[in-house]
């Protein structure tokens, strides 16, 4: 049985654009190695973006491939890239094709309502997918299949959810051999710094037990992690046979159990492994304390990012960010102390949020040590609380392919002219209202070189002077 995993793309990244997020398909690394060890060896992938394909031609790929299956990871901005693959594949004549990620997860009802998907796999897929395998292969329906979505007789069908992974270290190692490192070197991950970077994503854990109306549900509310040991395991591999020098670590929040996230950096700090981590949106930064950040430093910690979203109480209490700001800023001024590059995450836009809130939060952006920062418009997306809250009217629609470039969102009160002058002014006071603020962005970024200093000038420029996606 021939298997072709399929990362859909956002359509306004492709063909070939090399600024716009792409990363190696780590959910489909474990997949395949999920699928490689219950007795499927033959598994390719077919990485749209990174390939720069259009609908024509992922439906030459998939002709010239001939898989017996199709398994299509997606999320909400890569829902109608998900269609498209999904026409190609069964135009191709492949008798089982199957759909996975959050977005299928978030939005059975969207995937099933295209006759061209015949399952949808929800939440983690490295039991259920090769289950579906097995019940397509004796030729009998998925009822028996926990966490699988499917058709009969012309409705849909929720089969019982299936129990979340305990123990990570029961999984296979991520199936590298498929995302050759060297091909995602000139696209820019969630850590920016490592654009031109010999690196890989990995997981250390997943879950995360806070509540944020905003965020995705695709791994529970539980933490769950790999142990010390498993993650040193895969650091150490990535860097003698994959020739990796730097890690972005895709948890949601590493650092929740703080003994393990030290035990992790005193085995790198012991181990000698000169490996750069960054964590992109990894961490929850107010759990940071002096001693942790000082594991971090000498670890090789390069970059982190701090998840601010608003510093308005009321807002906060309505999205649930139960974060200390007072620690947050604490934690930040450790990081940047030890001369870590700190990121902050600010999300505007939320229903009923007035423009003093507004004003409130870009004050406190710039009371904060951090060298750069990323703006958010806030947009409901299905899965959510905040979906939930909204009309129909303000919620993210599937069936567009412009989900992450819809500007400002359509959650806000205020009318797009308002929001991007906001927006120009956050940035203007964060940067030019602190003159110290730029001197230490270059004083300590992880790296330098003239296409990441000329790749960071422009996108700040963007941030400042165009209504694009952030």
């Amino acid at each position: 049985m021939k298997i072709l995993l399929i990362k859909a793309a956002r359509l306004k990244s492709t063909p070939s654009r090399r600024h716009d997020g792409v990363m190696p398909p780590l959910g489909l690394l474990y997949l395949s190695a999920a699928l490689k060890r219950a007795g499927y060896p033959d598994v390719e992938l077919l990485h749209i973006a990174l390939e720069g394909l259009d609908a024509a031609g992922v439906e030459r790929e998939i002709a010239r491939r001939r898989p017996d299956v199709v398994g299509i990871s997606a999320m909400t901005s890569e829902a109608v890239s998900l269609h498209q693959a999904a026409a190609a594949a069964r135009k191709a004549g492949v008798p089982l094709v199957a759909a996975g990620g959050a977005h299928p997860t978030a939005c059975p009802d969207d995937c099933l309502a295209d006759a061209n998907i015949d399952a949808v796999v929800r939440n983690e897929g490295e039991l259920t997918f090769p289950e579906l395998l097995a019940a397509h292969a004796r030729g009998a329906d998925f009822s028996g299949v926990k966490g699988v979505s499917w058709r009969k007789d012309g409705a849909r069908v929720d089969n019982p959810p299936r129990e979340f992974i305990a123990n990570l270290d029961s999984l296979p190692l991520p199936d590298w051999d498929l995302a050759p490192p060297e091909r995602y070197k000139d696209f820019v991950p969630h850590s920016p710094m490592l654009f031109g970077r010999r690196y890989m994503s990995v997981f250390t854990s997943r879950g995360c037990p806070y509540r944020c109306t905003y965020c995705h549900n695709v791994f529970g509310k539980r933490f769950r992690a790999h142990s010390p040991e498993r993650v040193l395991l895969e650091l150490r591999l990535l860097k003698e046979k994959y020739g990796v020098t730097d890690i972005e670590v895709a948890d949601d929040v590493f650092n929740l159990d703080r003994a393990r996230a030290a035990a992790v950096m005193r085995g790198l700090i012991d181990g000698g492994a000169g490996l750069g981590l960054f964590f992109g949106n990894g961490l929850r930064a107010e759990l940071l304390d002096r001693e942790l950040v000082d594991l971090f430093a000498r670890a090789g910690v390069k970059y982190v990012s701090a998840a601010v979203e608003t510093a308005s109480p009321r807002l906060r209490e309505r999205i649930k960010k139960n974060a200390d700001l007072g620690r947050l800023r604490a934690a930040v001024a450790l990081l940047a102390e030890r001369r870590i590059f700190v990121n902050a995450f600010v999300m505007m836009g939320f229903p009923g949020e007035t423009l003093q809130e507004m004003l409130v939060t870009a004050r406190y952006l710039w009371s904060l040590k951090a060298h750069s920062f990323l703006l958010f418009f806030c947009r409901g997306y299905a899965g959510t609380g905040l979906w939930d809250s909204l009309p129909p009217a303000k919620r993210i629609d599937p069936g567009s392919d412009n989900t992450c470039f819809v500007p400002y969102g359509g959650c806000a009160d205020q009318p797009a002219w308002q929001l991007l002058a906001m927006k120009q002014l956050a940035t203007a006071v964060f940067y030019f209202g602190s003159p110290s603020r730029v001197w230490r962005i270059f004083r300590d970024l992880p790296f330098g070189g003239p296409r990441l200093y000329w790749f960071l000038l422009k996108t700040m420029a963007l941030k400042f002077l165009t209504p694009g996606r952030r």
